[in-house]
Protein backbone atom coordinates (compact mmCIF):
# COMPACT_ATOMS: atom_id res chain seq x y z
CA UNK A 1 0.00 0.00 0.00
CA UNK A 2 0.79 3.68 -0.77
CA UNK A 3 -0.42 6.09 2.29
CA UNK A 4 1.20 8.59 4.04
CA UNK A 5 2.76 7.07 7.44
CA UNK A 6 0.50 8.65 9.61
CA UNK A 7 -2.65 6.71 8.18
CA UNK A 8 -1.36 3.60 6.59
CA UNK A 9 -3.02 1.23 9.53
CA UNK A 10 -6.03 2.90 9.82
CA UNK A 11 -6.88 3.60 5.96
CA UNK A 12 -5.51 -0.33 5.60
CA UNK A 13 -8.26 -1.72 7.58
CA UNK A 14 -11.42 0.59 6.96
CA UNK A 15 -11.84 0.54 3.96
CA UNK A 16 -10.28 -3.41 3.60
CA UNK A 17 -7.97 -2.42 0.69
CA UNK A 18 -5.22 -4.69 0.20
CA UNK A 19 -4.02 -3.27 -3.22
CA UNK A 20 -2.46 0.26 -4.07
CA UNK A 21 -4.43 1.15 -7.16
CA UNK A 22 -7.83 2.04 -7.12
CA UNK A 23 -9.33 2.78 -11.09
CA UNK A 24 -11.83 5.18 -11.40
CA UNK A 25 -14.25 3.37 -13.67
CA UNK A 26 -17.07 5.84 -13.66
CA UNK A 27 -17.43 9.32 -12.19
CA UNK A 28 -19.85 12.48 -12.24
CA UNK A 29 -20.91 15.06 -9.99
CA UNK A 30 -22.38 12.97 -7.87
CA UNK A 31 -20.56 9.63 -7.43
CA UNK A 32 -17.40 7.89 -8.02
CA UNK A 33 -16.84 4.63 -9.15
CA UNK A 34 -13.51 2.40 -8.39
CA UNK A 35 -12.09 -0.98 -9.46
CA UNK A 36 -9.52 -2.43 -7.51
CA UNK A 37 -7.83 -5.53 -6.76
CA UNK A 38 -5.21 -8.43 -7.78
CA UNK A 39 -4.83 -11.46 -9.68
CA UNK A 40 -1.84 -13.66 -8.24
CA UNK A 41 -0.97 -17.00 -9.05
CA UNK A 42 1.28 -19.26 -7.30
CA UNK A 43 3.67 -22.22 -7.80
CA UNK A 44 4.32 -24.15 -4.83
CA UNK A 45 5.79 -27.53 -3.42
CA UNK A 46 4.40 -28.57 -0.27
CA UNK A 47 6.09 -31.72 0.77
CA UNK A 48 7.39 -32.78 -2.29
CA UNK A 49 3.94 -32.45 -4.20
CA UNK A 50 4.61 -29.55 -6.56
CA UNK A 51 1.14 -27.73 -7.78
CA UNK A 52 0.09 -24.33 -9.83
CA UNK A 53 -2.65 -22.85 -7.87
CA UNK A 54 -4.16 -19.51 -7.09
CA UNK A 55 -2.88 -16.71 -4.66
CA UNK A 56 -5.36 -14.71 -2.91
CA UNK A 57 -6.56 -13.15 -5.81
CA UNK A 58 -9.74 -10.55 -5.48
CA UNK A 59 -11.25 -8.02 -7.41
CA UNK A 60 -13.69 -4.62 -5.70
CA UNK A 61 -15.71 -2.32 -6.43
CA UNK A 62 -15.97 1.27 -4.53
CA UNK A 63 -18.72 3.36 -4.84
CA UNK A 64 -18.04 7.17 -2.91
CA UNK A 65 -20.91 9.77 -2.74
CA UNK A 66 -19.79 13.30 -1.05
CA UNK A 67 -22.58 13.69 0.93
CA UNK A 68 -23.77 17.37 2.63
CA UNK A 69 -22.19 18.48 5.81
CA UNK A 70 -18.53 17.36 4.24
CA UNK A 71 -20.29 13.16 5.14
CA UNK A 72 -18.52 10.74 2.58
CA UNK A 73 -21.00 8.10 2.18
CA UNK A 74 -20.79 4.90 -0.03
CA UNK A 75 -20.13 1.16 0.12
CA UNK A 76 -17.62 -1.62 -1.19
CA UNK A 77 -18.26 -5.29 -2.06
CA UNK A 78 -15.02 -7.25 -2.67
CA UNK A 79 -14.93 -11.28 -4.04
CA UNK A 80 -11.91 -13.43 -3.60
CA UNK A 81 -11.42 -15.64 -6.80
CA UNK A 82 -10.35 -18.79 -7.02
CA UNK A 83 -9.49 -18.98 -11.35
CA UNK A 84 -6.57 -21.10 -11.94
CA UNK A 85 -7.78 -24.38 -10.77
CA UNK A 86 -11.02 -25.88 -9.58
CA UNK A 87 -9.48 -27.93 -7.12
CA UNK A 88 -9.77 -26.68 -3.93
CA UNK A 89 -6.74 -24.77 -2.66
CA UNK A 90 -4.03 -25.99 -0.50
CA UNK A 91 -4.54 -23.55 2.96
CA UNK A 92 -1.34 -22.31 3.82
CA UNK A 93 -3.17 -18.42 4.32
CA UNK A 94 -4.99 -16.76 7.14
CA UNK A 95 -5.98 -14.18 4.47
CA UNK A 96 -6.85 -16.88 1.81
CA UNK A 97 -9.68 -18.36 4.16
CA UNK A 98 -13.04 -17.91 3.37
CA UNK A 99 -16.14 -18.20 5.02
CA UNK A 100 -17.35 -21.60 6.29
CA UNK A 101 -18.38 -23.49 3.19
CA UNK A 102 -17.23 -21.08 0.54
CA UNK A 103 -13.26 -22.27 0.28
CA UNK A 104 -13.83 -23.98 -2.67
CA UNK A 105 -16.07 -21.30 -4.52
CA UNK A 106 -14.83 -19.87 -7.48
CA UNK A 107 -15.89 -16.40 -6.17
CA UNK A 108 -16.76 -16.24 -2.71
CA UNK A 109 -17.36 -13.03 -0.79
CA UNK A 110 -14.55 -11.05 1.26
CA UNK A 111 -16.08 -7.78 2.16
CA UNK A 112 -19.73 -6.13 1.50
CA UNK A 113 -20.53 -3.20 3.42
CA UNK A 114 -21.73 0.53 3.21
CA UNK A 115 -19.47 3.20 5.21
CA UNK A 116 -20.31 6.59 6.03
CA UNK A 117 -17.00 8.79 7.00
CA UNK A 118 -16.40 12.31 8.27
CA UNK A 119 -13.94 14.29 9.48
CA UNK A 120 -15.42 15.35 13.01
CA UNK A 121 -17.87 12.42 13.75
CA UNK A 122 -15.58 9.23 12.41
CA UNK A 123 -15.98 6.52 10.03
CA UNK A 124 -19.19 4.40 10.10
CA UNK A 125 -19.21 1.00 8.01
CA UNK A 126 -22.06 -1.57 8.21
CA UNK A 127 -21.67 -5.23 7.26
CA UNK A 128 -19.02 -7.82 6.56
CA UNK A 129 -15.65 -5.81 6.80
CA UNK A 130 -12.26 -5.73 8.17
CA UNK A 131 -13.02 -5.99 11.97
CA UNK A 132 -11.84 -3.34 14.89
CA UNK A 133 -9.94 -6.56 15.99
CA UNK A 134 -8.22 -6.94 12.67
CA UNK A 135 -6.90 -3.06 13.06
CA UNK A 136 -4.30 -5.04 15.19
CA UNK A 137 -3.32 -7.86 14.01
CA UNK A 138 -2.74 -6.10 10.55
CA UNK A 139 0.17 -5.08 11.61
CA UNK A 140 1.77 -8.64 10.41
CA UNK A 141 -0.42 -10.40 8.00
CA UNK A 142 0.96 -9.08 5.21
CA UNK A 143 2.76 -12.25 3.82
CA UNK A 144 2.64 -13.15 0.23
CA UNK A 145 1.82 -16.78 0.39
CA UNK A 146 0.90 -17.61 4.04
CA UNK A 147 0.56 -15.60 7.04
CA UNK A 148 -2.21 -14.87 9.60
CA UNK A 149 -2.15 -17.92 11.47
CA UNK A 150 -1.23 -16.68 15.24
CA UNK A 151 -2.92 -13.90 15.67
CA UNK A 152 -6.38 -15.27 16.29
CA UNK A 153 -8.16 -13.13 13.64
CA UNK A 154 -9.20 -16.26 11.36
CA UNK A 155 -10.93 -18.20 14.08
CA UNK A 156 -11.94 -21.68 13.75
CA UNK A 157 -10.30 -22.42 10.54
CA UNK A 158 -12.41 -19.44 8.62
CA UNK A 159 -12.09 -15.86 7.37
CA UNK A 160 -13.30 -15.16 11.38
CA UNK A 161 -16.51 -13.56 10.12
CA UNK A 162 -18.78 -15.40 12.78
CA UNK A 163 -16.75 -14.53 15.37
CA UNK A 164 -15.82 -10.93 14.15
CA UNK A 165 -12.08 -10.88 14.49
CA UNK A 166 -11.10 -11.27 10.50
CA UNK A 167 -13.37 -10.30 7.91
CA UNK A 168 -16.79 -9.67 10.35
CA UNK A 169 -20.32 -10.82 9.18
CA UNK A 170 -22.73 -8.53 9.80
CA UNK A 171 -20.97 -5.83 12.08
CA UNK A 172 -21.65 -2.31 12.29
CA UNK A 173 -18.21 -0.68 13.55
CA UNK A 174 -17.12 2.75 14.73
CA UNK A 175 -13.57 4.51 14.42
CA UNK A 176 -12.27 7.76 14.97
CA UNK A 177 -8.99 9.13 15.05
CA UNK A 178 -8.36 12.27 17.37
CA UNK A 179 -4.32 14.15 16.92
CA UNK A 180 -1.95 15.03 19.79
CA UNK A 181 0.20 13.96 22.41
CA UNK A 182 2.85 13.80 20.21
CA UNK A 183 1.03 11.33 17.37
CA UNK A 184 -2.35 9.97 16.61
CA UNK A 185 -4.83 7.89 18.49
CA UNK A 186 -7.46 5.44 16.94
CA UNK A 187 -10.36 4.15 18.83
CA UNK A 188 -12.74 1.63 17.25
CA UNK A 189 -15.57 -0.31 18.40
CA UNK A 190 -17.44 -3.03 16.77
CA UNK A 191 -21.15 -4.98 17.39
CA UNK A 192 -22.63 -7.89 15.54
CA UNK A 193 -26.24 -8.45 16.17
CA UNK A 194 -26.89 -11.86 14.09
CA UNK A 195 -26.73 -15.32 15.55
CA UNK A 196 -25.18 -18.24 13.32
CA UNK A 197 -26.30 -21.84 14.17
CA UNK A 198 -23.64 -24.13 16.15
CA UNK A 199 -23.41 -27.71 15.37
CA UNK A 200 -22.67 -30.03 18.78
CA UNK A 201 -21.59 -33.39 17.81
CA UNK A 202 -20.01 -35.30 20.59
CA UNK A 203 -19.23 -38.87 21.40
CA UNK A 204 -18.79 -39.81 24.43
CA UNK A 205 -18.90 -37.23 26.58
CA UNK A 206 -21.87 -38.75 28.87
CA UNK A 207 -20.76 -42.37 28.58
CA UNK A 208 -19.37 -44.74 26.23
CA UNK A 209 -20.59 -44.82 22.93
CA UNK A 210 -23.06 -42.35 23.41
CA UNK A 211 -23.35 -39.29 20.88
CA UNK A 212 -25.15 -35.92 21.84
CA UNK A 213 -25.96 -33.85 19.54
CA UNK A 214 -27.75 -30.52 19.91
CA UNK A 215 -30.86 -29.05 17.51
CA UNK A 216 -29.58 -26.12 15.01
CA UNK A 217 -32.13 -24.09 16.65
CA UNK A 218 -31.46 -24.13 20.00
CA UNK A 219 -27.32 -24.10 20.03
CA UNK A 220 -26.00 -20.92 18.20
CA UNK A 221 -23.46 -17.71 18.38
CA UNK A 222 -24.57 -14.74 19.62
CA UNK A 223 -23.63 -11.58 20.28
CA UNK A 224 -20.15 -9.93 19.94
CA UNK A 225 -18.83 -6.91 20.82
CA UNK A 226 -14.93 -5.92 19.86
CA UNK A 227 -12.99 -2.65 20.93
CA UNK A 228 -9.61 -1.54 19.69
CA UNK A 229 -7.36 1.38 20.71
CA UNK A 230 -3.57 2.49 18.44
CA UNK A 231 -1.69 5.15 19.12
CA UNK A 232 0.31 6.18 16.30
CA UNK A 233 3.94 8.20 17.93
CA UNK A 234 5.98 10.78 15.09
CA UNK A 235 9.25 9.26 16.21
CA UNK A 236 11.35 8.37 13.18
CA UNK A 237 9.11 7.23 10.15
CA UNK A 238 5.97 6.33 12.77
CA UNK A 239 6.02 4.05 15.78
CA UNK A 240 2.52 2.42 17.11
CA UNK A 241 1.40 0.43 19.32
CA UNK A 242 -1.94 -1.27 19.70
CA UNK A 243 -4.26 -3.33 21.24
CA UNK A 244 -7.80 -4.94 20.53
CA UNK A 245 -10.14 -7.31 22.33
CA UNK A 246 -13.17 -9.38 20.64
CA UNK A 247 -15.86 -11.34 22.77
CA UNK A 248 -18.41 -13.45 21.11
CA UNK A 249 -21.30 -15.08 23.39
CA UNK A 250 -21.65 -19.02 22.45
CA UNK A 251 -25.08 -20.19 23.40
CA UNK A 252 -25.47 -24.26 24.30
CA UNK A 253 -28.82 -24.68 25.69
CA UNK A 254 -31.72 -26.54 25.32
CA UNK A 255 -33.89 -29.24 26.43
CA UNK A 256 -34.00 -31.01 23.12
CA UNK A 257 -30.56 -32.63 23.13
CA UNK A 258 -30.46 -35.67 20.91
CA UNK A 259 -28.70 -38.64 22.39
CA UNK A 260 -27.65 -41.96 19.83
CA UNK A 261 -26.38 -45.31 20.85
CA UNK A 262 -23.51 -45.34 18.45
CA UNK A 263 -22.42 -48.32 19.99
CA UNK A 264 -22.93 -50.83 16.20
CA UNK A 265 -21.87 -47.51 13.65
CA UNK A 266 -23.80 -49.22 10.97
CA UNK A 267 -27.09 -48.91 13.05
CA UNK A 268 -26.90 -46.04 15.30
CA UNK A 269 -30.06 -45.94 17.56
CA UNK A 270 -31.78 -42.64 19.26
CA UNK A 271 -32.25 -43.57 22.60
CA UNK A 272 -33.23 -39.54 24.14
CA UNK A 273 -34.58 -36.48 22.48
CA UNK A 274 -35.03 -34.41 25.43
CA UNK A 275 -31.66 -34.61 26.70
CA UNK A 276 -31.26 -31.53 28.59
CA UNK A 277 -27.77 -28.96 27.31
CA UNK A 278 -26.78 -25.91 29.17
CA UNK A 279 -23.16 -25.38 28.88
CA UNK A 280 -22.93 -21.95 27.76
CA UNK A 281 -19.54 -19.90 27.22
CA UNK A 282 -17.68 -17.64 25.94
CA UNK A 283 -15.07 -17.17 22.68
CA UNK A 284 -12.95 -14.22 23.39
CA UNK A 285 -9.54 -12.99 22.29
CA UNK A 286 -7.28 -10.39 23.24
CA UNK A 287 -4.27 -9.18 21.25
CA UNK A 288 -1.03 -6.41 21.53
CA UNK A 289 0.89 -5.30 19.07
CA UNK A 290 3.53 -3.22 17.93
CA UNK A 291 5.15 -1.53 14.63
CA UNK A 292 7.99 0.62 13.36
CA UNK A 293 7.88 2.51 9.70
CA UNK A 294 6.03 3.92 6.85
CA UNK A 295 4.26 0.20 6.13
CA UNK A 296 4.82 -3.61 4.85
CA UNK A 297 7.25 -3.36 1.62
CA UNK A 298 7.68 0.55 1.72
CA UNK A 299 11.18 2.42 1.41
CA UNK A 300 13.17 1.38 4.52
CA UNK A 301 12.63 -1.07 7.27
CA UNK A 302 9.34 -2.24 8.84
CA UNK A 303 8.88 -4.25 11.74
CA UNK A 304 6.24 -5.83 13.34
CA UNK A 305 4.71 -7.74 16.23
CA UNK A 306 1.80 -9.37 17.91
CA UNK A 307 0.99 -11.19 20.98
CA UNK A 308 -2.56 -13.06 21.74
CA UNK A 309 -4.56 -15.17 23.85
CA UNK A 310 -7.92 -16.39 23.66
CA UNK A 311 -10.65 -18.64 24.70
CA UNK A 312 -12.15 -21.32 22.54
CA UNK A 313 -11.11 -19.67 19.95
CA UNK A 314 -9.45 -22.21 17.80
CA UNK A 315 -10.35 -25.69 16.66
CA UNK A 316 -8.01 -28.79 16.71
CA UNK A 317 -8.31 -31.11 13.71
CA UNK A 318 -11.37 -33.67 13.84
CA UNK A 319 -11.20 -36.90 15.32
CA UNK A 320 -8.42 -35.93 17.52
CA UNK A 321 -9.71 -35.08 21.06
CA UNK A 322 -12.07 -37.84 22.36
CA UNK A 323 -14.86 -37.11 24.68
CA UNK A 324 -15.05 -33.23 24.52
CA UNK A 325 -15.69 -30.98 21.62
CA UNK A 326 -12.28 -29.59 19.61
CA UNK A 327 -12.35 -25.88 21.20
CA UNK A 328 -9.53 -24.80 23.19
CA UNK A 329 -7.76 -21.92 24.25
CA UNK A 330 -4.60 -20.81 22.66
CA UNK A 331 -1.64 -18.21 23.25
CA UNK A 332 -0.30 -17.05 20.06
CA UNK A 333 2.27 -14.70 18.15
CA UNK A 334 3.49 -13.43 14.35
CA UNK A 335 5.90 -11.32 13.47
CA UNK A 336 7.17 -9.44 9.86
CA UNK A 337 10.32 -7.82 9.08
CA UNK A 338 10.88 -6.11 5.64
CA UNK A 339 13.82 -4.18 3.93
CA UNK A 340 13.09 -2.14 0.78
CA UNK A 341 15.43 -0.57 -1.07
CA UNK A 342 16.60 0.33 -5.04
CA UNK A 343 16.46 2.84 -7.16
CA UNK A 344 12.29 2.29 -7.77
CA UNK A 345 12.24 1.06 -4.32
CA UNK A 346 12.06 -2.52 -6.50
CA UNK A 347 13.67 -4.88 -3.98
CA UNK A 348 11.81 -6.26 -0.40
CA UNK A 349 13.48 -8.98 1.66
CA UNK A 350 11.39 -10.00 4.81
CA UNK A 351 11.15 -12.76 7.00
CA UNK A 352 9.18 -13.47 9.87
CA UNK A 353 7.29 -16.08 11.94
CA UNK A 354 3.67 -17.10 13.00
CA UNK A 355 3.11 -19.25 16.88
CA UNK A 356 0.08 -21.03 17.85
CA UNK A 357 0.16 -23.66 20.22
CA UNK A 358 -2.65 -24.87 23.06
CA UNK A 359 -2.69 -23.45 26.18
CA UNK A 360 -6.05 -25.70 27.79
CA UNK A 361 -5.08 -28.26 30.59
CA UNK A 362 -8.68 -30.07 30.33
CA UNK A 363 -8.45 -30.15 26.40
CA UNK A 364 -4.59 -31.77 26.19
CA UNK A 365 -5.72 -34.00 28.27
CA UNK A 366 -8.34 -35.49 26.29
CA UNK A 367 -5.98 -35.35 23.27
CA UNK A 368 -5.30 -38.87 21.51
CA UNK A 369 -2.29 -38.70 19.56
CA UNK A 370 -0.52 -35.85 21.59
CA UNK A 371 0.26 -33.76 24.48
CA UNK A 372 -0.46 -30.16 22.92
CA UNK A 373 -1.26 -28.43 19.61
CA UNK A 374 1.40 -26.33 18.15
CA UNK A 375 1.62 -24.84 14.74
CA UNK A 376 5.07 -23.06 14.45
CA UNK A 377 6.05 -21.39 11.06
CA UNK A 378 8.98 -19.27 9.66
CA UNK A 379 9.15 -17.73 6.87
CA UNK A 380 12.06 -15.92 4.46
CA UNK A 381 10.88 -14.17 0.90
CA UNK A 382 12.22 -11.92 -1.86
CA UNK A 383 9.88 -9.62 -3.38
CA UNK A 384 10.41 -7.98 -6.91
CA UNK A 385 8.41 -5.22 -8.00
CA UNK A 386 9.05 -5.36 -12.23
CA UNK A 387 6.41 -1.82 -11.47
CA UNK A 388 4.18 -0.26 -9.49
CA UNK A 389 1.78 -3.15 -10.97
CA UNK A 390 3.44 -6.35 -11.86
CA UNK A 391 5.29 -8.16 -8.42
CA UNK A 392 7.42 -11.34 -8.78
CA UNK A 393 8.23 -13.41 -5.34
CA UNK A 394 9.11 -16.07 -3.82
CA UNK A 395 8.60 -17.07 -0.18
CA UNK A 396 9.89 -20.19 1.64
CA UNK A 397 8.10 -21.57 4.66
CA UNK A 398 9.99 -24.11 7.70
CA UNK A 399 7.59 -25.85 9.28
CA UNK A 400 8.02 -26.77 13.05
CA UNK A 401 4.69 -27.49 13.82
CA UNK A 402 3.63 -30.74 15.64
CA UNK A 403 1.38 -33.76 14.01
CA UNK A 404 -1.39 -31.61 14.73
CA UNK A 405 -0.40 -28.15 13.63
CA UNK A 406 0.88 -30.04 10.36
CA UNK A 407 -3.07 -31.15 10.13
CA UNK A 408 -4.37 -27.35 9.93
CA UNK A 409 -2.30 -26.02 7.64
CA UNK A 410 0.08 -27.24 4.56
CA UNK A 411 3.78 -28.19 6.22
CA UNK A 412 7.35 -27.16 4.50
CA UNK A 413 6.39 -24.75 1.30
CA UNK A 414 8.80 -23.85 -1.36
CA UNK A 415 6.88 -20.93 -3.85
CA UNK A 416 7.09 -18.82 -5.99
CA UNK A 417 4.57 -16.60 -7.63
CA UNK A 418 3.38 -13.68 -9.54
CA UNK A 419 0.85 -10.85 -8.80
CA UNK A 420 -0.29 -8.64 -11.17
CA UNK A 421 -2.47 -5.32 -9.40
CA UNK A 422 -5.73 -3.60 -11.35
Amino acid sequence: MHKSPGKWIAAAVLLGSTTAHAVPIYESDQVTLYMQGYFSVNQINVNGDTRLQDGVSRIRFSLSVPAYYQWDVGFNVEWGINAISTARPVEISGNQQAAVGDAGDTLYIRHGHIFAKHDLWGDFAFGKQWSVYYDVASYTDWYEISGGLGSGAFSLGSDGGITGTGRADGALSWRKEWDGLGGELQFGVQYQAHTSPFVISVEDVIGEDLLVECPDTDCEFGISHGVSLQYRADIGEGLTFGTAYNRVKLDLETSRGIVTDISDPFDPVVIDTNFPINASSNIWSLIAGVNYGRGPYQPGFYGAAVVQKSQNNDLAPPGSVEGITNFFDAIGSESLFTYTWGARNCYSFYFGHNDLHSNDPGFEEALIDADEVRLTKYYIGFKYNWDERIHIYTENTIDNSNSLGRALTAGDVIAVGMRVDI
